[in-house]
């Protein structure tokens, strides 16, 4: 039987982190820059005003963030997400949400939103497959909204 393909992904980053990440020295990250959906949204979901979820949405009460945060986080989960995790290991403050206007960005940004598919909601539509919930933000979303901040994410830096 093969192991599953997220079993080794996290093999993986562990491993990678491990090698990357002393104490006695300083890492080399500096900033954490995140994509994706559920599994790393930090609360994008709970601060974007979107139309086709209207109402009160479930992440912004208990017991979402309960274990770990001790209050509604924004996160689908009642604890860390695996981002969170890894965050601490270098050394860095867990990533901000992008929607999040005061944020303070400069040790990363989170742009993954709760549900977000790779592809556009519309495009998908046109191939009649259908979209529970239809969450109208996707990769390419999440993509425009970092080259709007890549500008103030680099100020000051000579590489990319």
């Amino acid at each position: 039987m093969r192991p599953p393909h997220a079993a080794l992904l996290l093999l993986f980053i562990l491993a990678y982190f491990r090698g990357a990440y002393s104490s006695v020295s300083q890492s080399r990250f500096t900033s954490i820059i995140s994509f994706g959906d559920s599994f790393a949204d930090t609360g994008n979901l709970v601060m974007w005003a979107d139309p086709v979820l209207p109402g009160p949405q479930p992440l912004k009460n208990l017991p979402y963030g309960e274990t770990f945060f001790g209050r509604p986080t924004g996160r689908a989960t009642d604890g860390r997400l695996v981002l969170d995790f890894i965050a601490e290991a270098l050394g860095l403050p867990f990533v901000r949400p992008y929607l999040d206007k005061g944020g303070n960005f400069s040790a990363g940004v989170n742009f993954a939103v709760v549900g977000a598919p790779a592809l556009t909601l519309t495009y998908l539509q046109g191939q009649n497959l259908t979209v529970n919930p239809p969450i109208n933000s996707s990769l390419h979303d999440q993509l425009l909204w970092f080259q709007k901040l890549k500008p103030s994410l680099c100020k000051g830096r000579t590489r990319y």
